[in-house]
């Protein structure tokens, strides 16, 4: 996972939301792809919110196409989702992936999600929280009593710099975000008490990684991990 942006993103009911996903790997004008945004909301299936093709034609859900659009920039391999009118439960995980044309929409959502890079929205309404913008680079297929390794590229920001930690979170299918520790600009660690028995994170300043292990791995730790900046 390389972290690329995070900011704080508060919103109350009513308010607008602006998400722009940086494409990479292809370009939003090739005739091979859309680009699709989807969201999933805690322990909820995957919804997905509408796409904008490489013509410029863009394509919605029925039940969000009054307050959902998707736009595009090509000058800067951008696409935005705008919502309008926000409610509490609008709150989700928001991915931003491509999808290919050679696929039927519910094929093609479920391979997107796992192929070139995905950009990860965290967005939590009216309660405050981060809007986390993530590129996931890979999988990590383990059997039971196995270690596991994660390491996270971090840009624009120091791992040293005295405002930050950076941290670990995970979300196991069809549940909340669980955090599992973080590491601060001073070296100093702090975990969860549940899993601080099996899991550790450092970092490597010189590279600006910061890697989670964890030990005797189990089917429960079966998640989607995120790695995330604390301010």
């Amino acid at each position: 996972v390389e972290l690329i942006q995070i900011r704080s993103t508060v919103l109350t009911p009513g308010q607008s939301l602006t998400l722009t996903c940086k494409v990479s790997g292809y370009s939003v004008t090739d005739s091979s792809y859309c680009t699709d945004w989807i969201r999933q909301p805690a322990g909820k299936t995957l919804e997905w919110v509408g796409e904008i093709c490489y013509d410029g034609n863009s394509y919605y859900s029925e039940k969000l196409k009054s307050r959902f659009q998707v736009t595009r920039d090509t000058s800067s391999n951008t696409v935005t989702l705008t919502g309008q009118n926000m409610q509490t439960e609008d709150t989700a995980v928001y991915y931003c992936a491509p999808e290919f044309q050679s696929f039927q929409p519910s094929q093609s959502l479920i391979m997107g999600l796992s192929v070139i890079q995905q950009c990860i929205f965290i967005l939590m309404l009216a309660q405050g929280g981060l809007c986390v913008e993530l590129i996931q680079t890979g999988s990590t297929v383990l059997t039971p009593g196995q270690s596991l390794t994660l390491t996270c590229k971090v840009s624009g920001y120091s791992l040293t710099d005295s405002s930050y930690c950076t941290g670990w979170i995970r979300q196991p299918a069809g549940k909340t975000l669980e955090w599992i520790g973080h590491i601060c600009s001073s070296g100093g660690t702090d975990h969860s008490e549940k899993l601080k028995s099996r899991f550790q994170v450092t970092r490597d300043t010189s590279s600006s990684t910061v890697t989670l292990t964890g030990q005797n791995m189990q089917t429960e730790d079966t998640a989607v991990y995120y790695c995330a900046r604390d301010s």
